[in-house]
């Protein structure tokens, strides 16, 4: 079983070869910020409704490669779990976004998350290399001062002390994820995404929780069927909630966060962007399904 790991900061994986549209160059490349940039909405939205897109992986994830098809690979994606395999979600992705070879670290190295939307990952003399993003794991090597370095698929770096630190306020984690989640208030839903740059409904519930090291798995039906069961007189902010088509006995197509004051925070639907809805809206009410508890 053949292992790579991605070495730009978002990876994007696409359903087949021939989805890639012109305007999808920088994608391609790795270039994923100036990608969602230069979208428009409407761009935006033909990545749902054609369907050319699975997910997204962050910088050093970890992939399994299933198949090579010239400059093209499909791999399994490890770290976010999808029920149709348990070697992770499937998707395609260009083989000059994945390292030369199979990259390992000990097992007894400490993991750590990216906590800030936004750090910058430097090389082995301190020089930047490039921007990396929240959820991003990574591998201790060891603290020197404020800074700590780290193991990655370019060699040995260094990222700042405080891009792992947790800022976000709240009694528990439930109420962090919260607090975390309002400072995307705003930016634009990207089908698949699982970044800043653009969040889809479940990448969006997907992030906040790795980066409180908490792994659900990556797509609403499936984060829906664990955690801990709540009932609706129950809800705490940070519990997840689900909707499905056929007033709620279909299948399951929208997720978003307890918020609070039965209000939930969500990337709501491709063309809009991070908002708090009411949950008596019509669009949400009548399609209300079950919420799930991770934190705890």
């Amino acid at each position: 079983m053949e292992t790579r790991r991605v070495i730009v900061p978002v990876a994007t994986m696409w359903t087949g070869t021939d989805k890639p549209r012109s305007i999808d160059e920088l994608a391609l490349a790795g270039e994923t910020k100036k990608w969602v940039a230069q979208m428009s909405d409407e761009q935006t939205i033909d990545l749902c409704d054609a369907k050319r897109l699975e997910t997204q992986a962050t910088f050093n994830d970890e992939v399994i490669l299933a198949h090579v098809e010239g400059s093209w690979a499909q791999v399994y994606l490890t770290s976010q779990q999808d029920d149709s395999d348990p070697r992770g979600y499937k998707g395609w992705l260009p083989l000059k976004l994945l390292s030369a070879t199979t990259v390992d670290y000990p097992a007894t190295t400490s993991r750590l998350r990216i906590a800030v939307p936004f750090t910058t990952l430097y090389d082995a003399e301190k020089q930047p290399i490039f921007e990396i993003t929240m959820g991003t794991e990574l591998s201790e090597i060891a603290v020197d001062g404020d800074w700590i370095k780290v193991a990655t698929p370019l060699g040995d770096g260094y990222i700042e002390k405080t891009s792992i630190v947790v800022t976000a306020k709240g009694d528990n984690n439930g109420a962090k994820m919260v607090d975390m989640a309002q400072q995307f208030m705003g930016l634009r839903y990207l089908w698949a995404g699982i970044s800043p740059y653009g969040f889809d409904c479940s990448g969006f519930m997907y992030t906040l929780h790795r980066v409180l090291g908490f792994d659900i798995p990556r797509d609403a039906d499936d984060q829906r069927l664990g955690g801990q069961p709540v009932a609706p007189e129950d809800l705490m902010p940070g519990d997840l909630l689900f909707f499905a088509y056929e007033h709620g006995k279909g299948y399951v197509h929208h997720v978003g966060m307890y918020y609070g004051d039965g209000r939930m925070i969500q990337s709501r639907t491709p063309g809009k962007s991070v908002d708090i809805a009411k949950l008596t809206e019509m669009r949400y009410a009548p399609e209300y399904v079950a919420a799930r508890r991770y934190w705890r």
